[in-house]
C-alpha cells in the first residue's frame, strides 16, 4: 500500500465522465463535501466498502456518473473502505484495485 500516514485515507474519486483517479483524504467532512460538490451521504455497495457521494444529487439533476452492484450514483463520488465501527479507511491494495477497474470507463 503506497499510503505512510496511517491519518490519511487512500481512496478512488469518480468525476462522471472520467477516469477513476487516486483521492487521498483526510478525514473531514468540508473536504469530501467539496469533493462531490454538496451535501455528504453514503452507502454501504459491498463488504467493508462505502461510496461517499451527494445527498442531494437526485434534486440538483447531476450528471449520471456509475453503477455499482445496481446502485446508480450522479455526481462524483468517492469509494472508500469502512471499518466495523463505521469509521472510514483506506481501500486495501485488492479492493482498491478491484474498484478501480470497476470504475474505468
Amino acid at each position: 500500500m503506497e499510503v505512510l500516514n496511517p491519518y490519511i485515507i487512500r481512496a478512488i474519486y469518480v468525476r462522471p465522465g472520467e477516469q477513476p483517479k487516486t483521492e487521498y483524504l483526510n478525514g473531514t467532512e468540508a473536504q469530501m463535501e467539496d469533493l462531490v460538490d454538496g451535501r455528504i451521504a453514503s452507502i454501504g455497495v459491498d463488504e467493508g466498502i462505502c461510496v461517499i457521494h451527494n445527498a442531494f444529487s437526485d434534486r440538483l439533476n447531476m450528471q449520471k456518473n456509475r453503477s455499482i452492484y445496481n446502485e446508480t450514483f450522479y455526481g462524483p463520488i468517492i469509494v472508500v473502505g469502512f471499518d466495523e465501527f463505521g469509521n472510514i479507511i483506506s481501500l486495501s491494495d485488492d479492493n482498491f484495485h478491484y474498484y478501480e477497474n470497476l470504475l474505468k470507463l
